[in-house]
């Protein structure tokens, strides 16, 4: 049986299945299963290659059906969030980042390019530019030299895409593809600001320590 997070007691966990059934000649499994740590329930649903010509609600059939599916190839309901690790960034700042991060995960994308939008501005604020719109707090980091001009235009596309939700232009769909590359810009945004002198000032402490 399957492994994933948990969406109950979030721990990466491996399920009991408790139901199943193969449909489409065995195209398709579906199934209800229990966390083995918290037992509370999840479904899931994956396509089989190939299928295995056998319908049905056999329980052994379906164990043996989900044994060819890789754990990342089944989609789980409730869906969990998943975010990588945001280090050296202030705690609510790194907070609204990985909220973007894992509203893309389950498909979120106009919301992930909110919390984007949301973390440049938090950005700015943090270093003490709090006046004016996000357009005028961008450039005043770049020109008080917390950001090199080409991040600033990072910076200025996520506010674009970001701006477009804030004011119900939302005609053009977000996809994927949208929203991996403002999170992307976002991120250089936090390197440049917080990460990148966070790891110099780590180099040159344990230099100066030798």
């Amino acid at each position: 049986m399957a492994s994933t997070t948990c969406p109950f007691c979030q721990s990466y966990s491996h399920f009991t299945l408790r139901w199943g059934s193969l449909t489409r000649s065995g195209g398709r499994v579906q199934f209800a299963a229990t966390c083995d740590q918290c037992s509370e329930p999840s479904t899931g649903d994956a396509t089989l290659f190939p299928p295995n010509g056998i319908e049905g609600q056999d329980i052994t059939w379906v164990n043996r059906a989900l044994t060819s599916v890789r754990d990342e190839d089944i989609d789980w309901w409730p869906r969990v969030g998943v975010s990588p690790d945001v280090s050296d960034v202030p705690e609510s700042i790194a907070r609204a980042a990985r909220e973007a991060y894992s509203s893309r995960s389950v498909g979120n994308h106009m919301a992930a390019v909110l919390m984007a939008r949301t973390v440049v501005e938090a950005t700015a604020k943090a270093k003490g530019i709090d006046r004016g719109t996000l357009a005028v707090k961008i450039d005043a980091m770049r020109d008080a030299g917390l950001i090199r001009p080409a991040i600033a235009e990072l910076a200025h596309e996520v506010r674009f895409a970001g701006n477009d939700m804030a004011h119900g232009d939302i005609d053009v769909p977000i996809d994927d593809t949208d929203s991996e590359e403002i999170l992307a810009l976002m991120a250089e945004v936090l390197s440049e600001v917080f990460q990148g002198p966070a790891r110099v000032a780590r180099v040159k402490a344990k230099r100066q320590a030798k």
